[in-house]
């Protein structure tokens, strides 16, 4: 494809990766210790208003079916819990990370797709019983913010790479040409974020968990999140269902066609409420 392009990735990071504003360091400080209150929790959202409707709009998707109207940010602290009011706000620094005034049509797929996988690896890990199903859901909307940034670094010259059909996996293009590969960076944006060390894990294994020794789990659902929904034609490149099915991940994780159609149907119902959300 050429020669090696360049690319200082920690100032690209810096440049296009928004810093954590102070009211969301102090929420999701706070939504990280169990002892704290619901009150403490939201007077602090509170200092946010974009933050504030965001998460009181979450409180009353699909998503979370909430047997009542969610009214105030206690009574949402209340009903999500610390652990998605963590979950929110990562997720709204995100989504300013993928918005910009002139967004291309590249990075409006990537976003897409990166909000189904996150539905999907959240709907495989609930299935599954594992712990961590909103951690699966950061996993799977933050494991393709690398190649966000190598879009916003020379669209053109991605969107060739993306095409190329030369025998050789995608990673190992990224790395001829960037000396990077789009998981190593995204796993360098999550420690930018100092996001926990299991989340740049599962991002950094994404697509090979075969070679992780940690977040193994992790790595493997979102896996086939991403497979699933590149499947269903959301991504920026197409794949056949039962090359999904067939892969090693869903394979260990004992996902098979049926059980992944099911879990896909659950997670797109909710798709555009959530792109509206966090966009």
């Amino acid at each position: 494809m050429g020669a090696t392009t360049q690319i200082d990735i920690h100032s690209l990071i810096s440049t296009e990766i928004p810093p954590l504003p102070n009211a969301a360091i102090r929420v999701a400080t706070l939504a990280q210790d169990a002892n704290v209150s619901t009150r403490a929790i939201a007077d602090a959202i509170g200092c946010d208003p974009a933050l504030a409707a965001r998460i009181l709009r979450v409180a009353n998707s699909p998503l979370y079916a909430p047997l009542r109207r969610i009214t105030s940010l206690p009574m949402a602290v209340g009903a999500l819990g610390h652990r998605v009011i963590y979950q929110i706000v990562i997720a709204s620094i995100a989504s300013e990370a993928f918005r910009r005034k002139e967004r291309s049509p590249l990075e409006k797929v990537l976003w897409e797709h990166s909000v189904a996988v996150a539905l999907m690896a959240r709907e495989i890990s609930s299935a599954l019983g594992m712990r961590g199903s909103e951690e699966a859901f950061l996993c799977g909307l933050l494991h393709d913010i690398g190649k966000l940034l190598l879009i916003r670094h020379d669209a053109l010259l991605y969107l060739q790479l993306v095409e190329t059909d030369d025998g050789r996996d995608l990673l190992t293009r990224e790395e001829e040409i960037y000396g990077y590969t789009h998981a190593q960076i995204g796993a360098l944006v999550a420690r930018h974020w100092e996001l926990p060390e299991e989340i740049a894990y599962a991002i950094y294994h994404h697509q090979r968990p075969g070679h992780v020794d940690q977040s193994i789990f992790m790595a493997r659902v979102v896996n086939v999140a991403d497979g699933i929904a590149n499947a269903s034609g959301i991504g920026l490149r197409k794949i056949e269902e039962e090359e999904v099915v067939r892969s090693e991940s869903a394979r260990a994780l004992r996902l098979d066609g049926p059980q992944l159609r099911a879990l896909w149907e659950k997670s797109s119902t909710s798709l555009r409420e959530m792109i509206a959300v966090f966009s």
